[in-house]
């Protein structure tokens, strides 16, 4: 049932791993903040921070636009490619001002679409020793490494589904394990761990998670809505999502089917509206499934996580 997990010869190579090299920055002494500059960003913060945290965090957000471009499918791509501007991160260390910047309540970091900037309560990632606030490697960049998808992705952000965008996101985010460092070849194994850390379930508890015909009609700002009204189960969404580019990931775009077709024809929907030319929908999701429903894909997904070792309960109307 699973055999096309297995990567077909005559496709492009798919990406083992990828580990980034330690990345240089300069470091400016601004009036209120200090500026830390790399090649390709510039990170604010109102609060000097220790080289060796700066070291790893610059290193994070380098590594991300190379794994990314990595796969043999467009997952970032702007309408100009001629844009070489520096990519900016804001790190707060007051969560105060932080959320003055525009985040939602209960989070700790987010992609800003007007600016195009990606902001992180800095505590999150520096932890505080007062409050004994640690987290592994692992999970200390995982916010950092999904906002910093969505910004690396340019325009196809915006040209996209809010549940493939933000599964591609975790996608990257689970497969990251160290600063820097991805481990594609593993990927079932790093998902099954981010799904349980993050819905807190023991190895014999079930994934509630929404149906994937609910997840694929969800707008941005219904997306967004369900956050705040399930609080306690906010995760639930984006492990669906995972799931489900993760199976696209690993069983359609190496042959470069579906997937790729669909990135393809929604960026140049996008660009088309944006242009004011022929304004459509955005594109049929059809493409991405072949000849498959949902409710099969479900089931397929169901079996080979089960077969790992997840048991996961699709649930939720869609009408």
């Amino acid at each position: 049932m699973f055999s096309l997990f297995i990567i077909n010869s005559d496709s492009v190579a798919w990406p083992k791993k990828f580990d980034a090299p330690q990345v240089k920055y300069k470091k400016t002494k601004l009036e209120s903040y200090y500026k830390y500059t790399t090649q390709s960003y510039t990170i604010f913060s109102d609060q000097i921070i220790r080289e060796d945290i700066i070291a790893r965090i610059a290193t994070v957000a380098e590594s991300v636009n190379v794994a990314m471009d990595l796969f043999p499918i467009t997952l970032q791509k702007n309408m100009k490619d001629d844009n070489k501007s520096s990519q900016i991160i804001r790190l707060y260390s007051n969560k105060s001002e932080y959320l003055k910047s525009g985040a939602a309540k209960g989070t700790v970091g987010y992609f800003d679409g007007r600016s195009r900037e990606v902001k992180i309560n800095q505590e999150y990632l520096l932890g505080d020793e007062r409050k004994k606030f640690s987290l592994n490697q692992k999970h200390q960049f995982r916010v950092l490494v999904h906002e910093l998808v969505h910004q690396s992705m340019g325009d196809q952000f915006y040209a996209l589904p809010v549940w493939m965008r933000e599964g591609i996101a975790e996608y990257f985010s689970a497969t990251h394990f160290s600063p820097g460092r991805y481990n594609f070849s593993m990927a079932t194994q790093h998902i099954k761990d981010q799904i349980q850390y993050l819905c807190n379930l023991e190895n014999k508890d079930e994934l509630q998670a929404p149906n994937l015909r609910l997840i694929t009609m969800m707008s941005s700002k219904d997306w967004d809505k369900d956050t705040i009204m399930n609080k306690d189960r906010a995760y639930a969404k984006y492990a669906s999502s995972l799931l489900l580019s993760h199976y696209l990931i690993e069983m359609s775009s190496r042959n470069f089917k579906g997937m790729r077709i669909f990135l393809d024809e929604s960026l140049k929907n996008y660009h088309n509206i944006q242009m004011k030319k022929n304004k459509k929908p955005r594109i049929n999701q059809s493409i991405l499934w072949g000849d498959k429903n949902l409710s099969k894909i479900e089931f397929q997904i169901y079996q080979y996580w089960k077969s790992k070792g997840l048991i996961i309960k699709f649930i939720g109307k869609s009408n």
